[in-house]
């Protein structure tokens, strides 16, 4: 009887636990979550244990458990800085977190981006972000500098030159400042609003709200976000490939 006994293997008891080498204590706790629903709060992982956790969800096929992961990330995406989220996307082909980090990065200066955020996002990355700021930031100064004309008048406009002249003083001054200020740059939203908030002088009312429906339509102001999303699909396109299915 005693030799017809199963030997002892691992996870066959307590004493006897699975050991997953590689994978910490507390990146198991979200396995743990998943498996048996209690909550465990992400934002005590850093994003290595979590990167750990991907790498154990590929390791072991775990296609449920990584969407999991993938998820909770992209609900707490904002504590993580955007470098490390692009590493992640690229390093477990996690498309969906893709375009906000690339956002994020976009809108960071560049003298913000360390040495090792360089590291993180790859040389194609970091120097996509340096073109894509750099056309941003001319693309700004043009909308900063040439204002909407006013191709037509509305019929109470008494001085179309005067409302002209005063309609390019106001933008220069207004949208100008908000957009090119030193210290502290307007989102293109916020500097319409405030724009929109100043004396017009000898701009009539019909002609103001002419230009502001223009404003709102945001056609000039379009193209940048169009230039970031074109440049992030052609970056996913290339480095973030589709992960392949669990082999039956």
């Amino acid at each position: 009887m005693e030799n017809s006994r199963q030997p002892e293997v691992d996870g066959m008891c307590d004493d006897k636990p699975i050991h997953l080498n590689g994978i910490s204590w507390e990146t198991f706790e979200l396995f743990l979550e998943f498996t048996f629903g209690r909550y465990v709060d992400i934002l005590c992982f850093y994003i290595d244990e979590l990167s750990k956790f991907l790498r154990f969800c590929d390791m072991y096929q775990c296609s449920h458990a990584r969407e999991f992961v993938i998820s909770r990330i992209s609900s707490a995406r904002y504590c993580f800085h955007p470098a490390k989220l692009i590493n992640l996307a690229i390093k477990y082909h996690v498309r969906s977190i893709f375009p906000y980090a690339f956002q994020q990065l976009a809108e960071t200066p560049i003298t913000e981006l360390t040495h090792a955020h360089r590291e993180l996002m790859g040389d194609e990355v970091f120097l996509n972000v340096v073109y894509v700021q750099a056309a941003l930031d001319s693309h700004r100064r043009i909308v900063a500098a040439e204002e909407p004309k006013i191709l037509m008048h509305s019929n109470e406009c008494q001085d179309p030159t005067g409302c002209n002249e005063d309609w390019h003083a106001i933008w220069w001054n207004g949208m100008g400042r908000f957009l090119l200020d030193g210290r502290n740059p307007q989102p293109y939203d916020d500097a319409v609003k405030r724009f929109k908030e100043l004396q017009f002088g000898r701009v009539s009312e019909g002609c103001k709200d002419l230009m502001f429906k223009i404003l709102d339509q945001g056609v000039a102001f379009k193209h940048a976000e169009q230039f970031v999303s074109e440049t992030c699909s052609f970056l996913v396109e290339k480095l973030v490939f589709e992960p392949e299915p669990p082999s039956p």
